[in-house]
């Protein structure tokens, strides 16, 4: 199952949608058949940060943020 989580993770990651806390904690609660608190994903982000990197976000471009306000 934590294997399972890992692989959901990391296809997220190559989608470039980084997952929060609440999405690893919705998703391990959805395989586990239970909910988990968030105390289970800070450890589950500790056992297995050999596989899970994380990084900031780059920030949106200028132009990009310029062409998402169509009153500019």
């Amino acid at each position: 199952q934590k294997a399972e989580l890992v692989k959901y993770i990391e296809g997220l990651i190559a989608r470039h949608l980084p997952p929060t806390r609440e999405i690893i904690r919705n998703f391990a609660s959805i395989i586990a058949k239970e909910p988990v608190s968030e105390s289970w994903v800070t450890r589950f982000i500790n056992w297995y940060s050999i596989y899970l990197t994380s990084r900031w976000a780059t920030g949106m471009d200028s132009n990009r943020h310029q062409a998402d306000l169509g009153d500019k």
